[in-house]
């Protein structure tokens, strides 16, 4: 996109706009001072006086409260008929002077006033502060459009993956400050080498929770990799909620003022000398005896009851250690207490339960504090969902995206092992995707932000966590939707921490659902990244075509939806594979891409495959040529094959909402 050099509310230097390509959606406008970006949406040509007069006294409002040297400010002007209410904000950076934010206001107030005559809501970006209005409230939302991303035009030189992954940690560590922050902002400097030094800055809209900042942070850094910046020497994401930016240089001047100086020491001057006297002679006794029995009391009460906690703790620190051996420091603090759980869940109360697994029962609960979970508890007699409830901990608790589901915590008392998450409302995807009545639900554009929400979660796992991951089970059905249909993978019990450089490893004991697994890992044992590429791709397959995999009888499934997506690929009508239950307005251009990208992934040779940051390229860009895809072979089970698949898939139903299914095959 050429130099990244704008971020309303990062810094008052970017001054070389010129170079710049903003997104489509947002154009530029320029005066004799500076330059701006502007969108306005839901532009109408109805004419209604009462809201357009509500904008002017709004933005009247904006401007005279920006002289009260305040870095935001959010109002609502109101009407009698409440269709014409309107919702404004702004915001200056932290460490503008009030007169240039003030000045900064102002024009922009006066500039959307100008250039968005008929909008329904617009928005304003300056070089220091942004105005924005809307006919909803927004003020506490999560809002991601529109999006400006820049990018520096130089690639990094050096060693790119090691400075990828310190941009990675050091965003990630801004996020977690940030959403912390009363101000909702944070910037920090890391050292790359000796004479060279990252710069990073984060902030959210003051008004965001810090759960949702988390999540905005999280969602814009996912970007970086893929849509922005991934190996240049700069970049930024710019969410009207929040964003993200990274330099080379101390692009914020908070990195160059004498802020970080430390003040000098107090001076130290010589304790006055103590008369001589008897008294003094007493006072000292005193002290020299009484301290020490004192020290003696206290020490000797703080041993018990460390004595007596200890003992407490051993039952549940051994069990601990057995499990899960060094990790045991890094992942105590994750450990709920059962009658917590059971408070929670009513006794694991039959009205809680929610979903049903092939290791355990799923239930809803309400924390004291009134957070709501999913509590996944596994049941006793199982040994086969002991190594994966260990599993599932170790690395679930290392990972944090918004496309993952968080782990909340684990609890092992009483011969228990409960898994603790994040409670997600709307079930699993396949428990929409595979209904003919719950799908129609699903439009084309929701579909397509499922898909690319997955893809993001898939390369961070792949490429952008601290640790590379292969998840070796994505289906629909571990695939949950939150109450807005943002995608969240789950179940991490068959996930496989790989080092980094590694592109491949075997196995004896294969893992997964079948039609899900790549020919490669059912037929040999060799799982990489691109055995999740192709359980992705035919995941994108049937997301698009409503169709379940591995069955022949049912009109609602096919036997190898690759070969019934080749079939019609081939015969040059892939818009047929498309769900006829789908409503509302497509692209026949998007659906035939996704179709390709599809085939793509899927493809027999793994070499052949995309990797998944290739995908979310490809996902992104409104056009692109796209390699052919290869035809894939024709494989059809056999009848006895196909049962004894069926009974390894017992108790994988789509009526779950957090339930971990976990389906194990041997090679034959």
């Amino acid at each position: 996109m050429g130099s990244f050099h704008f971020l309303f509310s990062l810094s008052t230097l970017f001054c070389l706009f010129s170079h710049c390509s903003p997104s489509p959606i947002i154009q530029a406008a320029t005066d004799n001072v500076t330059h701006a970006y502007y969108n306005c949406t839901r532009n109408t040509t109805a004419t209604n006086n009462a809201y357009r007069s509500n904008i002017q006294t709004l933005l009247k409002w904006i401007s005279s409260n920006s002289t009260n040297n305040a870095r935001y400010y959010n109002t609502t002007v109101n009407s009698q008929n409440t269709a014409d209410t309107v919702y404004g904000f702004f915001l200056c950076i932290r460490d503008t002077d009030p007169k240039i934010c003030q000045s900064c206001v102002i024009e922009a107030a006066k500039l959307i006033s100008s250039l968005c005559t008929t909008s329904i809501e617009a928005i304003v970006w300056y070089t220091v502060c942004y105005v924005r209005y809307s006919d909803r409230c927004f003020f506490s939302t999560v809002e991601k459009s529109p999006e400006i991303s820049f990018m520096n035009d130089k690639d990094y030189v050096g060693e790119v993956e090691r400075f990828n992954n310190i941009v990675w940690d050091m965003l990630n560590d801004l996020r977690s400050e940030a959403a912390n922050a009363s101000s909702k902002l944070a910037d920090k400097s890391v050292n790359i080498t000796a004479h060279q030094k990252l710069y990073g800055y984060a902030w959210c809209t003051p008004y965001l929770s810090a759960e949702n900042c988390s999540w905005c942070l999280s969602d814009a850094i996912a970007e970086v990799p893929t849509s922005c910046c991934r190996g240049k020497s700069g970049g930024s994401i710019i969410y009207p909620s929040c964003g993200v930016r990274f330099e080379l240089y101390p692009f914020h001047k908070a990195h160059s003022n004498n802020a970080w100086v430390r003040p000098p020491p107090l001076p130290t001057s010589p304790l006055p000398s103590a008369p001589p006297g008897k008294e003094k002679q007493k006072t000292l006794i005193s002290i020299v005896i009484v301290v020490p029995v004192v020290v003696s009391l206290v020490l000797s009460v703080l041993g018990c009851c460390c004595f007596l906690y200890r003992k407490e703790r051993k039952n549940q620190h051994d069990i601990l250690k057995e499990s899960f051996g060094n990790d045991i420091t890094s992942l105590e603090s994750l450990q709920f207490e059962l009658a917590t759980i059971e408070a929670a869940t009513n006794r694991f109360g039959v009205e809680n339960r929610i979903g049903k697994g092939g290791f355990g029962e799923v239930y809803k609960g309400i924390l004291s504090d009134g957070q709501e979970i999913a509590v996944k508890r596994l049941t006793r007699s199982s040994g086969q969902g002991a190594e994966e409830f260990k599993n599932e901990v170790q690395v679930i608790a290392k990972l944090q995206h918004r496309n993952l589901v968080r782990l909340l915590g684990f609890c092992l008392e009483d011969e228990e092992k409960i898994l603790i998450y994040e409670y997600v409302p709307n079930k699993s995807l396949d428990y929409f995707l595979f209904d003919p009545h719950k799908r129609k639900l699903l439009s084309w554009s929701q579909r397509q932000k499922i898909i690319k929400g997955v893809a993001r979660g898939i390369i961070y796992l792949h490429e952008d966590s601290r640790l590379k991951i292969i998840h070796r089970d994505l289906k629909p059905s571990n695939v949950l939707l939150d109450s807005n249909m943002n995608p969240k993978i789950s179940d991490f019990g068959m996930a496989r921490i790989v080092s980094g450089d590694q592109n491949e490893e075997s196995t004896c004991r294969i893992v997964g659902t079948y039609g899900y697994i790549s020919p490669e890992y059912a037929m040999h044992g060799y799982f990489s990244a691109k055995s999740d590429v192709f359980s992705f791709g035919i995941m994108v397959l049937e997301i698009i075509s409503g169709k379940r995999k591995g069955c022949s009888t049912d009109s609602e499934c096919v036997d190898d939806i690759r070969r019934y997506a080749w079939i019609k690929w081939a015969e040059q009508t892939p818009l047929e594979l498309l769900d006829p239950n789908i409503e509302g307005t497509y692209s026949h251009e998007e659906v035939i891409k996704y179709v390709h990208i599809g085939l793509l992934c899927v493809q027999e040779d793994p070499n052949e495959r995309p990797t998944m940051a290739t995908i979310a390229f490809y996902l992104n860009s409104p056009s692109i040529n796209l390699p052919p895809p290869l035809e894939p072979p024709y494989f059809r089970r056999s009848r006895i094959e196909e049962n004894t698949t069926l009974s390894k898939e017992l108790g994988n139903t789509s009526d779950s909402t957090n339930g971990i299914t976990m389906t194990t095959f041997f090679p034959r």
